[in-house]
């Protein structure tokens, strides 16, 4: 329990801080497209967002050797809550790329801030437990956000009031927690073309992991506003509530299965799964607000949203156990340069004449792709043997220094031994 008591209050601030992010992941895209904004803009500006995050992660860890974890995330939280209230202020696409671009650093920031505090926080021989309750916390705040948009028009200034309020809270409980703050690790990320010979399947399954959830996820509430009217925020919370309750529940599963059989299998069923949920919606072509509907978003994401954590434990398998943290760290920026791409092809795909059905449409493939291609890879390189595999642990893509509390990874206060 010791351990949970010193992360408890960093915790609390990972999940306030998704509220945020969950909620402008819905009224971003909504609120461009009530003001006519089309699918292609509102796909660039998520990617912009993307690269703005990307670019945190490479920032975070020599800001928080320069100034500090707590210094970052106050800063991180502060810029966060100002562009949340200067987009309620402005609503051009110009100003809102800005905005989305500083959010995105701002929130890799405050993930690398909180994740290597806990990392110093938890002793090596709680972090799996310690990381499992973090992840659950942070999702289903990630769930909750969007429905704080309900009931609000896509130009209401409320949604976005709340996204600087949550932000600002997120601050309270780092600014009173008594944990000490760490020495903060400094993962080297491998190169690459180094991640490629290691593990290419994993290098494969992130990327189109970036690229095809944050691209579909992004648009996901254009989809939403066929409901019409007052219902547009409440169908799109909920097809985001399915999707991510459909991670939630297929990732304990899936990453069982594949402890105990080739990941690559499972990685490429689930990518399967996805693709004949996104053709089955493609077809039904149905109202978002209907039941069948959401039912069939909760199997996309129990596919698409479940194979990153495979790609991460399929990587640690085939990795050197004292470099498994520098691995997870490139591999992030891999998942990162599929977020920025993904939402670009998807809002031109949604620009087309296949509109949403094209959102559908371009997923199907995806999921088929990631299928053939992991069965291309097992049968170019052999399963790693029952011996060297380590264990499945749920993860999310967060930052570069979360790599050092993955149990999988050596003690924090080890050195990491030149590559």
């Amino acid at each position: 329990m010791t351990a949970f008591r010193n992360v408890a209050s960093l915790i609390l601030s990972a999940a306030l801080l998704q509220v945020a992010g969950g909620l402008l992941g819905v009224i971003v895209p909504i609120s461009l497209g009530a003001a006519g904004v089309s699918d292609a803009t509102v796909g660039l500006i998520a990617g912009i967002y993307s690269a703005g995050f990307m670019v945190g992660a490479a920032m975070a860890p020599r800001m928080i050797r320069r100034i500090a974890n707590i210094r970052v995330f106050a800063f991180a939280a502060a810029l966060g809550a100002v562009m949340a209230l200067l987009m309620a202020m402005y609503r051009d696409p110009y100003t809102w790329s800005i905005a989305r671009f500083a959010q995105g650093i701002g929130i890799a920031l405050m993930f690398a801030s909180v994740e290597s505090w806990m990392t110093e926080a938890t002793p090596a021989s709680q972090r799996g437990s310690v990381l499992g309750v973090y992840h659950v916390a942070a999702k289903v705040a990630l769930i909750l956000g969007p429905f704080l948009a309900i009931g609000h028009a896509a130009e209401a200034l409320e949604p976005f009031i709340w996204c600087g309020i949550f932000l600002a809270f997120a601050l309270m409980p780092v600014c009173i927690t008594k944990s000490l703050q760490p020495a903060p690790p400094d993962p080297d990320p491998f190169p690459i073309r180094r991640m490629f010979d290691v593990a290419p399947s994993a290098v494969i399954g992130v990327f189109i992991a970036g690229f095809s959830n944050t691209g579909f996820l992004s648009l996901l509430p254009l989809y939403a506003q066929q409901a019409g009217g007052a219902s547009v925020a409440s169908a799109a919370a909920t097809l985001m509530a399915a999707a991510y309750i459909g991670g939630v529940a297929s990732q304990w599963p899936a990453g069982l299965i594949s402890d105990h059989i080739d990941r690559r299998i499972v990685i490429g069923g689930m990518g399967l799964l996805s693709a004949v949920a996104a053709l089955l919606l493609a077809v039904l072509d149905g109202n978002p607000g209907s039941l069948l509907t959401q039912f069939l978003i909760g199997i996309w994401g129990a596919g698409a949203l479940s194979f990153y954590g495979l790609c991460i434990a399929h990587a640690a398998d085939r990795c050197e156990p004292s470099k498994i943290a520098r691995m997870l760290s490139g591999l992030l920026f891999v998942w990162a340069a599929g977020a920025v791409l993904g939402p670009i092809v998807f809002g031109v795909v949604m620009s087309s004449p296949l509109a949403t059905q094209g959102l559908f449409i371009l997923e199907a493939i995806i999921g088929l792709l990631l299928f053939f291609l992991m069965v291309w890879r097992r049968q170019a390189k052999a399963p790693v043997v029952e011996e060297n595999r380590e264990s499945f642990e749920v993860v999310q893509p967060t930052s570069v220094l979360g790599a050092e509390i993955d149990p999988r990874s050596p003690d924090a206060t080890e050195e990491m031994p030149a590559s």
